[in-house]
């Protein structure tokens, strides 16, 4: 397994406070499934390419609660992956996981009351260790968390995506095409907010093995 960590601290006008910025990405390369499930067939239809016709629907429901901020911020990925479809490679609409908004959120509310800021919380567990200890199984997942004073989930989305095209970051993660689903934890905490966004994709024949033209070529 590879693990990447990124940090970017960014300072922003009064107004907004403070925006501190993280990223991280896990490729499973272990398929300790049988037969025929790991994600080295030849036949991959999941997306079109850089080049091709994207027939997605990003329009779906992602099928959480419209009320959430969570779920508002889940429909903003879908809207970058729609503004932003070559470079995300006809990337699935990400869809909402209850599971993943679980660990999301704990780690969120685990922020404000142990007052960290990281991807790895003070018992050493980074988000892949706490997804599985909450039971989840996954081929591919990352990371994204952001935290300042009164932070809108709009106004940390678009500081995820005003960055660099084509690199490990929050911007990769969100455009991620093989991360087909989503759990984002906000949580407010005195003045300041706490997000995390949490990636997964749960089976192999979710992964592409076609490069990314766009950002590859």
């Amino acid at each position: 397994m590879n693990r990447i960590f990124a940090g970017i601290f960014i300072s922003l006008l009064p107004a907004i406070s403070a925006l501190f910025l993280f990223s991280c990405f896990l490729f499973s390369n272990d398929d300790s499934s049988d037969d025929d499930t790991s994600n080295g067939d030849d036949d991959n239809s999941n997306g079109n390419g850089a080049n091709g016709n994207c027939d997605i629907n990003y329009d779906i429901d992602p099928g959480c609660n419209a009320s959430d901020r969570g779920c508002q911020m889940a429909k903003l990925i879908n809207q970058d992956r729609v503004d932003n479809k070559a470079e995300a490679d006809c990337a699935p609409a990400i869809l909402w996981d209850d599971r993943l908004a679980g660990v999301a959120t704990a780690h969120s509310q685990d922020m404000c009351d142990r007052n960290f800021f990281d991807h790895v919380n003070p018992d050493g567990k980074d988000p892949f260790d706490r997804m599985a200890v909450a039971g989840i199984s996954f081929v591919a997942a990352g990371e994204n968390i952001a935290y300042g004073g009164g932070l809108t989930v709009g106004q940390a989305e678009e500081m995820f995506m005003d960055e660099p095209q084509c690199e490990q970051n929050h911007r990769s993660n969100i455009l991620n095409r093989d991360f087909t689903h989503v759990g984002i934890g906000v949580v407010d905490c005195g003045s300041n907010v706490f997000i995390t966004q949490d990636f997964a994709s749960f089976n192999f024949s979710d992964l592409r093995n076609d490069p990314n033209e766009y950002c590859e070529g």
